[in-house]
Protein backbone atom coordinates (compact mmCIF):
# COMPACT_ATOMS: atom_id res chain seq x y z
CA UNK A 1 0.00 0.00 0.00
CA UNK A 2 1.39 3.40 -1.32
CA UNK A 3 1.82 5.87 1.51
CA UNK A 4 0.61 9.51 0.59
CA UNK A 5 2.27 12.50 2.04
CA UNK A 6 0.31 15.69 1.93
CA UNK A 7 1.05 18.96 2.95
CA UNK A 8 -1.36 20.72 5.34
CA UNK A 9 -1.69 24.39 3.40
CA UNK A 10 -3.39 27.10 5.95
CA UNK A 11 -7.00 27.40 5.55
CA UNK A 12 -9.09 30.53 4.40
CA UNK A 13 -10.05 31.21 7.98
CA UNK A 14 -6.72 30.64 8.73
CA UNK A 15 -4.90 33.28 6.83
CA UNK A 16 -7.85 35.46 7.79
CA UNK A 17 -6.73 35.39 11.49
CA UNK A 18 -3.46 35.98 10.80
CA UNK A 19 -4.11 38.86 8.96
CA UNK A 20 -6.29 40.09 11.61
CA UNK A 21 -3.56 39.40 14.27
CA UNK A 22 -0.96 41.69 11.80
CA UNK A 23 -3.73 44.76 11.43
CA UNK A 24 -3.79 44.77 14.94
CA UNK A 25 -0.46 45.95 14.97
CA UNK A 26 -1.06 48.90 12.85
CA UNK A 27 -3.02 52.13 14.42
CA UNK A 28 -4.94 53.86 12.71
CA UNK A 29 -3.77 56.87 10.31
CA UNK A 30 -2.66 59.64 12.52
CA UNK A 31 0.29 60.58 14.89
CA UNK A 32 1.32 56.70 15.78
CA UNK A 33 2.44 56.52 11.77
CA UNK A 34 4.92 59.93 12.01
CA UNK A 35 8.09 57.80 13.23
CA UNK A 36 8.11 57.71 9.67
CA UNK A 37 7.77 61.53 8.85
CA UNK A 38 10.61 62.02 11.35
CA UNK A 39 13.03 59.63 9.70
CA UNK A 40 12.20 60.92 6.13
CA UNK A 41 12.61 64.63 6.92
CA UNK A 42 15.84 64.33 9.06
CA UNK A 43 17.44 62.93 5.70
CA UNK A 44 16.13 65.23 3.29
CA UNK A 45 17.81 68.20 5.82
CA UNK A 46 21.32 65.90 6.03
CA UNK A 47 20.81 65.66 2.34
CA UNK A 48 20.96 69.61 1.79
CA UNK A 49 23.44 69.79 4.78
CA UNK A 50 25.71 67.79 2.55
CA UNK A 51 25.27 69.18 -0.69
CA UNK A 52 22.53 66.90 -2.02
CA UNK A 53 19.61 69.59 -1.68
CA UNK A 54 18.02 67.92 -5.10
CA UNK A 55 17.84 64.66 -3.81
CA UNK A 56 17.10 66.14 -0.28
CA UNK A 57 13.86 67.85 -1.81
CA UNK A 58 12.47 64.15 -3.49
CA UNK A 59 12.48 63.09 0.34
CA UNK A 60 10.65 66.78 1.69
CA UNK A 61 7.67 65.87 -0.81
CA UNK A 62 7.49 62.47 0.55
CA UNK A 63 7.34 63.83 4.05
CA UNK A 64 5.07 66.38 3.05
CA UNK A 65 2.46 63.48 1.99
CA UNK A 66 3.31 61.43 4.99
CA UNK A 67 2.05 64.61 7.08
CA UNK A 68 -0.61 65.23 4.86
CA UNK A 69 -1.96 61.62 5.36
CA UNK A 70 -1.27 61.84 9.24
CA UNK A 71 -3.39 64.73 9.43
CA UNK A 72 -6.26 63.49 7.74
CA UNK A 73 -6.19 60.27 10.03
CA UNK A 74 -6.03 62.10 12.59
CA UNK A 75 -9.28 63.94 11.52
CA UNK A 76 -10.61 60.73 10.69
CA UNK A 77 -10.02 58.45 13.62
CA UNK A 78 -9.02 61.21 16.08
CA UNK A 79 -6.37 58.87 17.99
CA UNK A 80 -4.60 58.62 19.97
CA UNK A 81 -6.36 60.50 22.62
CA UNK A 82 -4.18 63.41 24.72
CA UNK A 83 -3.38 61.11 27.46
CA UNK A 84 -0.20 60.48 29.27
CA UNK A 85 -0.11 57.19 28.20
CA UNK A 86 -0.27 58.31 24.62
CA UNK A 87 2.26 60.82 24.74
CA UNK A 88 4.76 58.90 22.66
CA UNK A 89 3.04 59.09 19.28
CA UNK A 90 2.26 62.83 19.85
CA UNK A 91 5.50 63.28 20.51
CA UNK A 92 6.66 61.86 17.06
CA UNK A 93 4.32 63.66 15.77
CA UNK A 94 5.72 66.97 16.85
CA UNK A 95 9.14 65.64 16.17
CA UNK A 96 8.09 65.18 12.64
CA UNK A 97 6.30 68.36 12.36
CA UNK A 98 9.66 70.14 13.00
CA UNK A 99 12.15 67.84 11.51
CA UNK A 100 9.86 68.52 8.35
CA UNK A 101 9.95 72.48 8.74
CA UNK A 102 14.01 72.47 8.89
CA UNK A 103 14.07 70.04 5.81
CA UNK A 104 11.82 72.47 4.00
CA UNK A 105 14.48 75.38 5.43
CA UNK A 106 17.64 73.29 4.55
CA UNK A 107 16.48 73.11 0.95
CA UNK A 108 15.17 76.26 0.16
CA UNK A 109 16.89 78.56 2.26
CA UNK A 110 13.60 80.55 3.68
CA UNK A 111 13.63 80.08 7.49
CA UNK A 112 9.40 80.85 7.24
CA UNK A 113 9.51 76.49 7.53
CA UNK A 114 11.28 76.64 10.02
CA UNK A 115 10.06 79.13 12.15
CA UNK A 116 6.50 77.49 11.67
CA UNK A 117 7.81 74.33 12.68
CA UNK A 118 8.89 75.50 15.53
CA UNK A 119 5.92 77.30 16.42
CA UNK A 120 3.92 74.43 16.34
CA UNK A 121 5.50 71.28 17.20
CA UNK A 122 8.36 72.71 19.39
CA UNK A 123 6.23 74.34 21.57
CA UNK A 124 4.32 72.07 21.57
CA UNK A 125 6.35 69.86 22.76
CA UNK A 126 6.82 71.56 26.37
CA UNK A 127 3.09 70.43 26.69
CA UNK A 128 3.71 67.44 25.47
CA UNK A 129 6.69 66.37 27.25
CA UNK A 130 5.34 67.65 31.04
CA UNK A 131 2.24 65.95 29.79
CA UNK A 132 3.63 62.21 29.54
CA UNK A 133 5.44 63.06 33.37
CA UNK A 134 2.58 62.71 34.51
CA UNK A 135 1.77 58.78 34.29
CA UNK A 136 3.85 56.25 32.94
CA UNK A 137 2.39 53.06 31.38
CA UNK A 138 3.52 49.55 31.49
CA UNK A 139 7.14 48.09 32.43
CA UNK A 140 10.37 50.50 31.50
CA UNK A 141 10.65 50.83 28.20
CA UNK A 142 12.16 53.38 25.91
CA UNK A 143 9.17 55.08 24.63
CA UNK A 144 8.57 56.45 27.52
CA UNK A 145 10.98 58.65 26.52
CA UNK A 146 9.42 59.89 23.09
CA UNK A 147 7.04 62.45 24.47
CA UNK A 148 9.93 63.35 26.64
CA UNK A 149 12.91 64.05 23.94
CA UNK A 150 10.59 67.28 22.33
CA UNK A 151 12.13 70.24 23.98
CA UNK A 152 15.56 69.06 22.71
CA UNK A 153 14.43 68.72 19.06
CA UNK A 154 13.29 71.73 19.42
CA UNK A 155 16.34 73.25 20.77
CA UNK A 156 18.66 73.26 17.53
CA UNK A 157 15.71 74.79 15.86
CA UNK A 158 15.52 77.42 18.72
CA UNK A 159 19.29 78.07 18.05
CA UNK A 160 19.10 78.62 14.43
CA UNK A 161 16.05 80.97 14.66
CA UNK A 162 17.79 83.10 17.08
CA UNK A 163 15.66 81.81 20.34
CA UNK A 164 19.08 81.53 22.64
CA UNK A 165 16.56 81.71 25.74
CA UNK A 166 13.93 79.27 25.09
CA UNK A 167 16.43 76.90 22.92
CA UNK A 168 18.57 76.48 26.37
CA UNK A 169 15.69 75.90 28.54
CA UNK A 170 14.20 73.03 26.52
CA UNK A 171 18.17 71.87 26.67
CA UNK A 172 17.84 71.48 30.42
CA UNK A 173 14.21 70.61 30.53
CA UNK A 174 15.04 67.35 28.93
CA UNK A 175 18.14 66.54 31.32
CA UNK A 176 16.03 67.16 34.13
CA UNK A 177 12.60 65.30 32.67
CA UNK A 178 13.82 63.16 29.99
CA UNK A 179 17.45 61.32 30.42
CA UNK A 180 16.82 60.03 34.02
CA UNK A 181 13.95 58.15 32.18
CA UNK A 182 16.58 56.57 29.43
CA UNK A 183 18.87 55.60 32.29
CA UNK A 184 16.34 54.20 34.33
CA UNK A 185 15.51 51.94 31.68
CA UNK A 186 18.95 51.30 30.72
CA UNK A 187 19.13 50.10 34.29
CA UNK A 188 16.20 48.09 34.60
CA UNK A 189 17.33 45.87 31.30
CA UNK A 190 20.64 45.59 32.70
CA UNK A 191 19.06 43.85 36.37
CA UNK A 192 16.20 41.62 33.61
CA UNK A 193 13.37 43.32 35.03
CA UNK A 194 12.04 44.43 31.48
CA UNK A 195 13.03 43.07 27.98
CA UNK A 196 12.94 44.59 24.20
CA UNK A 197 10.60 42.30 21.93
CA UNK A 198 11.97 41.57 18.71
CA UNK A 199 8.85 43.23 17.48
CA UNK A 200 10.08 46.47 19.04
CA UNK A 201 13.64 46.02 18.69
CA UNK A 202 14.07 49.15 16.87
CA UNK A 203 12.96 51.12 19.98
CA UNK A 204 16.59 50.26 20.94
CA UNK A 205 17.44 53.05 18.84
CA UNK A 206 15.56 55.85 20.78
CA UNK A 207 17.78 57.02 23.29
CA UNK A 208 20.39 57.46 20.50
CA UNK A 209 18.18 60.20 19.45
CA UNK A 210 18.48 62.27 22.64
CA UNK A 211 22.31 61.87 22.28
CA UNK A 212 22.99 63.17 18.96
CA UNK A 213 20.08 66.02 19.13
CA UNK A 214 21.80 67.44 22.14
CA UNK A 215 24.82 67.25 20.71
CA UNK A 216 24.08 69.21 17.75
CA UNK A 217 21.91 71.04 19.99
CA UNK A 218 25.03 71.94 22.32
CA UNK A 219 26.67 73.14 19.56
CA UNK A 220 24.75 76.15 18.62
CA UNK A 221 23.74 77.22 21.82
CA UNK A 222 26.37 77.50 24.56
CA UNK A 223 29.77 78.42 23.70
CA UNK A 224 32.49 76.93 21.64
CA UNK A 225 34.44 74.78 24.40
CA UNK A 226 31.36 74.10 26.27
CA UNK A 227 29.71 72.35 23.20
CA UNK A 228 33.16 70.25 22.18
CA UNK A 229 33.41 68.92 25.91
CA UNK A 230 30.33 68.03 25.89
CA UNK A 231 30.64 66.01 22.07
CA UNK A 232 33.55 64.29 24.15
CA UNK A 233 31.62 62.76 26.05
CA UNK A 234 28.30 62.39 24.14
CA UNK A 235 29.63 60.87 21.39
CA UNK A 236 31.20 58.03 23.11
CA UNK A 237 27.94 57.56 24.54
CA UNK A 238 26.15 57.64 21.56
CA UNK A 239 29.02 55.20 19.76
CA UNK A 240 28.02 52.61 22.61
CA UNK A 241 24.40 52.82 22.60
CA UNK A 242 24.30 52.44 18.17
CA UNK A 243 26.20 49.10 18.93
CA UNK A 244 23.33 47.98 21.66
CA UNK A 245 20.58 49.22 18.70
CA UNK A 246 22.41 47.78 16.20
CA UNK A 247 22.12 44.36 18.16
CA UNK A 248 18.91 44.47 18.43
CA UNK A 249 17.72 45.44 14.89
CA UNK A 250 19.66 42.88 13.86
CA UNK A 251 17.20 40.65 15.78
CA UNK A 252 14.34 42.42 14.23
CA UNK A 253 15.53 42.27 10.70
CA UNK A 254 16.43 38.95 10.92
CA UNK A 255 13.10 37.60 12.46
CA UNK A 256 11.56 39.65 10.15
CA UNK A 257 9.12 40.78 12.56
CA UNK A 258 5.54 42.10 11.46
CA UNK A 259 5.40 45.40 10.38
CA UNK A 260 4.39 48.14 12.90
CA UNK A 261 5.07 51.71 13.48
CA UNK A 262 8.09 50.99 15.84
CA UNK A 263 10.24 49.51 12.70
CA UNK A 264 10.97 53.45 11.63
CA UNK A 265 12.55 54.00 15.18
CA UNK A 266 15.54 52.82 13.26
CA UNK A 267 15.92 56.24 11.57
CA UNK A 268 15.52 59.56 13.33
CA UNK A 269 17.91 58.67 16.02
CA UNK A 270 20.66 57.91 13.32
CA UNK A 271 20.01 60.72 11.87
CA UNK A 272 20.43 62.71 15.08
CA UNK A 273 23.96 61.46 15.51
CA UNK A 274 24.47 62.42 11.80
CA UNK A 275 23.44 65.90 12.71
CA UNK A 276 25.45 66.19 16.05
CA UNK A 277 28.54 65.24 14.12
CA UNK A 278 28.02 67.15 11.38
CA UNK A 279 28.13 70.58 13.97
CA UNK A 280 30.74 69.05 15.58
CA UNK A 281 32.82 69.37 12.52
CA UNK A 282 32.05 72.76 11.76
CA UNK A 283 32.69 74.25 15.63
CA UNK A 284 35.62 71.86 16.07
CA UNK A 285 36.62 72.68 12.16
CA UNK A 286 37.68 69.04 12.00
CA UNK A 287 36.84 67.33 8.53
CA UNK A 288 36.78 64.21 10.48
CA UNK A 289 33.76 64.34 11.82
CA UNK A 290 31.95 65.26 8.57
CA UNK A 291 33.05 61.69 7.59
CA UNK A 292 31.28 60.30 10.44
CA UNK A 293 28.07 62.25 9.82
CA UNK A 294 28.23 60.95 6.48
CA UNK A 295 28.49 57.31 7.84
CA UNK A 296 26.02 58.08 9.90
CA UNK A 297 23.70 59.39 7.21
CA UNK A 298 24.54 56.63 5.04
CA UNK A 299 23.27 54.15 7.89
CA UNK A 300 20.35 56.33 8.39
CA UNK A 301 19.13 55.74 4.59
CA UNK A 302 20.12 51.89 4.73
CA UNK A 303 17.51 51.47 7.53
CA UNK A 304 14.84 53.96 5.65
CA UNK A 305 15.00 51.50 3.32
CA UNK A 306 14.70 48.48 4.63
CA UNK A 307 11.04 50.37 6.73
CA UNK A 308 10.17 50.86 3.41
CA UNK A 309 10.77 47.39 2.12
CA UNK A 310 9.39 45.98 5.59
CA UNK A 311 5.82 48.24 4.98
CA UNK A 312 5.47 47.35 1.13
CA UNK A 313 5.55 43.85 1.96
CA UNK A 314 3.02 44.48 4.48
CA UNK A 315 0.83 46.49 2.47
CA UNK A 316 1.20 43.68 -0.40
CA UNK A 317 -0.18 41.37 1.84
CA UNK A 318 -2.98 43.49 3.24
CA UNK A 319 -3.94 44.02 -0.14
CA UNK A 320 -4.28 40.54 -1.72
CA UNK A 321 -6.14 39.69 2.15
CA UNK A 322 -8.27 42.17 1.16
CA UNK A 323 -9.64 40.66 -2.11
CA UNK A 324 -9.61 37.18 -0.85
CA UNK A 325 -11.79 38.11 2.24
CA UNK A 326 -13.49 40.22 -0.62
CA UNK A 327 -14.87 36.78 -3.19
Amino acid sequence: MNKMSHTLKPSGEAKRSAAAAQRSLIPPAGPSWTGSLMGTSIIAALLAIHGQAAVGLVFAVIGTGILAVTLYGLARYRSPRFLPEYMGPWGMFAMGVISLGSAWTAISGDSIYQLIGYLTGGLGGFIIALNQWRKFVGSPNFQWGLALVVPMVAATNAAQLGFIGLGRFGFILVWIIGVPVFVYVYFALMRRRTTIPVLLGHTAWIPVGVVGQSTAAAQLLFPQGFGLAYATVMLPLGAAASVFALYHEFRTVRAWAPYNPAWWGATFPVGTMSLGTHFVAVNAQMPIFDLISQIFLGLLIFNWCLCVVRFSFWFAQSYRTGKGDAK
